[in-house]
């Protein structure tokens, strides 16, 4: 008896600690230029309801591209819409030929909304009079 109590309590807490958040990232496009890249999709796992994770999402030919997100909920007391809200703040870094640039983007979701976003962000390199534009595009879903 004292065995299966202490089973069934084991796995409650096991079960309710393995619960994560997980932010997915799918149909990523690096454009320079006329030459579009396809990027892989990535899936950031966060334990719990809050965290931060940090994947990459493209590596090769001089470039690399990278993601850290952040999800935080929010608790307040006067208003319930903005109780149920929650937070995601992403950080693109992207490295190119030795050269680095990133964005930080947030997003709020309330309530009912849909979790999911498009990410549109333009990166401006400089090597003296040589100016390049890199577009990356992808978009997100967190679960």
């Amino acid at each position: 008896m004292l065995r299966t109590i202490l089973l069934s309590t084991l796995l409650g807490i096991s079960l309710a600690s393995s619960a994560q958040t997980i932010y997915r990232i799918t149909n990523v496009t690096i454009t320079e230029k006329d030459q579009v890249t396809q990027g892989q999709d990535a899936m950031a796992e966060i334990r719990g309801a809050e965290g931060t994770d940090r994947v990459i999402i493209h590596a090769g030919n001089g470039v690399e591209l990278r993601s850290k997100v952040k999800v935080s909920t929010q608790n307040v007391k006067r208003s319930s819409v903005k109780s149920s809200a929650v937070n995601a703040i992403f950080e693109i870094d992207l490295k190119l030929d030795g050269q680095k640039d990133n964005r930080r983007v947030e997003k709020i979701y309330y309530m009912d909304q849909e979790r999911k976003s498009h990410f549109k962000e333009k990166f401006v390199f400089k090597n003296g009079n040589q100016v390049r534009v890199v577009t990356v595009e992808f978009d997100g879903s967190l679960e």
